[in-house]
Parts: structure tokens; C-alpha cells; sequence
């Protein structure tokens, strides 16, 4: 298998036709063709369904999709740090979007202290990049607890509660989790085990009517008035239009940690500035 035979079949997959991609890819399409039915013999399954209205990934090419992205993601990589070695140092880490509010500053510090370095910023969910970690396509991932870290290394860069977010009909600064009984409630789903443990703990109503995978659409559907969002409270500190309650209950607390597996001079001096910072 090589690395153009990936390109072909990725840009196949994203224009959903050959002579779309071989457009893209200035090719004919005998020859794009034909890369691809040898990488079809060569791994053994079929990639594509073919038909008029274009070409569909099979199961096995949609899970054969995100693996050649990961892989051709990592050969730019390591071409773009080996091309810049004499002068350039490359630091990979992974954020999740509800992180970067806190790490924002934190990141420009570290480049500010050395011009030399280009930072390579993954972005994805906690456990997302726990796998990149993992398998070496990053350097940290800066992921929110509830995760497991066996294997890792680790920094609690902070501790934050979670807060429900809601149509400002009323003005409060805390909210006790039996105000929450029974409410429309919009989840960020990777909470909804720690939301619906706890609230079973207090005996209370658990109304959930929306779960979503990305806590920026839960604010979304709590401003357009769907119900009330519960995310932590540094995502819902950028609000301004709408009421940000901290949710009173120890249980409903999430943790932001950077994770690394193996020691670098760059993650040291990160730790430094989050050290400083937080």
C-alpha cells in the first residue's frame, strides 16, 4: 500500500465520484480507477458501492476513511517537522473545544517565549484524542474528566463546576439541583452519566429532551429557549445573553487535565506557564 493510493481514495470518498476526484487530483480516470481496485484487492473487502447517482462508502470503507485521514495526517506532520528540524521544533497537541477558552492564553505564552516553535493544534473530544495520545500521532492532550488516564502522565490544570445555562426569565448566580427537577434539561452527552447519577442520588426528576455531542450546540438550543443547559462553567461564562447558574453539587464537577505520555522540554515548559497561570 502507498500513500497515494490513500490520496486517491480519500479524495474519491470526499467528491463521491471518480471523475470528480480525478478532477481535483489533475488525473484521468482509467488510471485513478484502477489505483483503487488494486487497493481494494490489496486490503481484501470492498471500499466503495458503486451506482448512477455515484459512489457510497461501505462500513468498511467509512472505518478505511478515518484511518487513511489519520495516516495521511501524520506524514504531513512528521514532513512538515523534518523540514524545519534545523530551526523549527513542532509541538502536537490536542485540544477539545471546551478547553481552549482556558488554554488559549496559556499556548500563545509558550510560543511567545520561543519563536522557534509551531504549535500543531488537533482538535476533537476527549476520547478522540486520548486515542491519538495513545497512538503516538500527539505530543499532550489537554481532555476533561470523566477519562481514563492508565498509562498516563498527568496535570490537574483545574477543577470547575458544571452550571446551568438558561433564558434569563430570572437572575441567579447559584441553582440547587432540585430546581432542576423536572425542567426541560438540554446534555452535553458526555455528562449525562454524571447528570443522571446525580440526580438519582438526590431523588429527583431527570427531564432530559435534548442530548448533544458538542456543548456549544446545547447553548445554542438553550438561547433559542428548548430548555436549560448544563456544561461547565467556563463554556458558559462566554455567554452574555443568558442567565449562568452554578449548579450547587459536588457530584457535578469536571476536571481539566493535560495528559502526555512521554517526557518533552516543550511540555515542561508548558506546565511552567499552566503552573503560573492557574
Amino acid at each position: 500500500m502507498e500513500l497515494r493510493q490513500l490520496v486517491y481514495f480519500t479524495s474519491i470518498a470526499e467528491h463521491g465520484s471518480i471523475s470528480a476526484a480525478a478532477r481535483a487530483l489533475h488525473m484521468s480516470q482509467p488510471p485513478l480507477s484502477y489505483a483503487i481496485d488494486q487497493l481494494e484487492a490489496e486490503i481484501g473487502v470492498k471500499l466503495f458501492v458503486r451506482s448512477v447517482k455515484g459512489i457510497v462508502l461501505t462500513p468498511a470503507g467509512q472505518l478505511f476513511y478515518q484511518r487513511a485521514n489519520d495516516i495521511l495526517l501524520r506524514s504531513d506532520s512528521a514532513m512538515r517537522e523534518v523540514s524545519h528540524i534545523a530551526d523549527r521544533r513542532t509541538f502536537r497537541i490536542g485540544l477539545t473545544p471546551t478547553v481552549i477558552p482556558v488554554l488559549a492564553r496559556s499556548l500563545c505564552q509558550l510560543e511567545k517565549k520561543d519563536h522557534s516553535l509551531q504549535l500543531e493544534i488537533h482538535e476533537g473530544n476527549t476520547y478522540a484524542l486520548k486515542e491519538q495520545l495513545d497512538d503516538g500521532s500527539i505530543d499532550a492532550a489537554v481532555i476533561r474528566t470523566p477519562v481514563n488516564l492508565q498509562g498516563c502522565q498527568y496535570l490537574k490544570i483545574m477543577d470547575e463546576p458544571m452550571a446551568a445555562v438558561f433564558r434569563p426569565s430570572r437572575k441567579k448566580k447559584t441553582i440547587a439541583p432540585k430546581e432542576l427537577s423536572g425542567i426541560p434539561l438540554i446534555v452535553y452527552r458526555r455528562y449525562e452519566p454524571l447528570i443522571t447519577e446525580t440526580f438519582q442520588k438526590h431523588a429527583l426528576e431527570l427531564n432530559i429532551i435534548c442530548e448533544c455531542d458538542d456543548a456549544r450546540t446545547a447553548l445554542q438550543f438553550a438561547a433559542d429557549g428548548l430548555g436549560t443547559a448544563i456544561v461547565p462553567m467556563t463554556i458558559a461564562a462566554k455567554e452574555k445573553d443568558l442567565c449562568i447558574a452554578e449548579i450547587q453539587a459536588k457530584e457535578l464537577h469536571t476536571s481539566i487535565l493535560l495528559a502526555w505520555h512521554h517526557a518533552k522540554p516543550i511540555i515542561d515548559e508548558l506546565i511552567k506557564i499552566l503552573n503560573k497561570n492557574h
